[in-house]
């Protein structure tokens, strides 16, 4: 009995694995903004992503395990140099850093960026349905996903934040503000590195520097 025991206690051991939660990634993110300020760059932004609850586990390059802790946060930190039509860009999650690398600027992204009083000014308005009804939802599922952003423009600095819902007609009742948040700039961005990252992932562009 007392074998079984040590056996089964080695194996829980082999599999402990980190757990990180957002102040973590926060940490990581705001290392790599301080070095940008040091380094006096004129124009870098990032985006966090989450969805409330969502746990996800990794295998590290170590062979160790890392999880998130309660949420999994992944933040993308886009920064520009020298070359105009180019930006840098570098993922952070609860699991640690990767490798930054530089993509191109396609013009619907370069239109949106440029628009800076827009992404300033332009506000995401919340889910409301054409109709007041306190079951508007149905029996449906609603995942609370979440983007926050956070610019620095020449020294300016401003944050926004939205649901992925608020862009969405996914209840009983349309979604009157669906059409008025598809519509920013913001939103035109979003759009555009969603689609990145997306493909970055489906081609294996992200490799963890830990």
């Amino acid at each position: 009995m007392k074998k079984i025991l040590l056996v089964f206690a080695l194996i829980i051991t082999s599999m402990v694995f980190a757990q990180n939660d957002e102040a973590f990634v926060d940490s990581l993110v705001a290392q790599k903004l301080a070095e940008l300020e040091m380094q006096e760059n004129p124009e870098y932004f990032f985006r966090k992503d989450y969805c409330d609850g969502n746990i996800q586990m990794f295998i590290m390059p170590d062979g160790k395990h890392c999880a998130s802790k309660s949420t999994y946060y992944s933040v993308y930190v886009f920064w520009k140099e020298e070359e105009e039509n180019k930006l840098n860009v570098q993922k952070f999650d609860n699991c640690g850093s990767f490798k930054p690398f530089t993509i191109e600027i396609n013009k619907q992204m370069a239109k949106a960026l440029k628009n800076k009083q827009a992404l300033k000014t332009e506000e995401v308005k919340p889910y409301e349905g054409e109709k007041i009804d306190n079951n508007a939802f149905g029996n449906m599922s609603v995942t609370s996903c979440h983007k926050e952003y956070k610019f620095v423009f020449d020294g300016e600095v401003f944050q926004k934040h939205f649901r992925d819902f608020d862009l969405t007609n996914d209840s009983k009742y349309k979604n009157i503000n669906a059409a008025h948040n598809k519509s920013l700039e913001l939103i035109r961005l979003d759009t555009e590195i969603s689609e990145m990252v997306k493909s970055f992932e489906e081609r294996g562009k992200f490799f963890r520097e830990n």
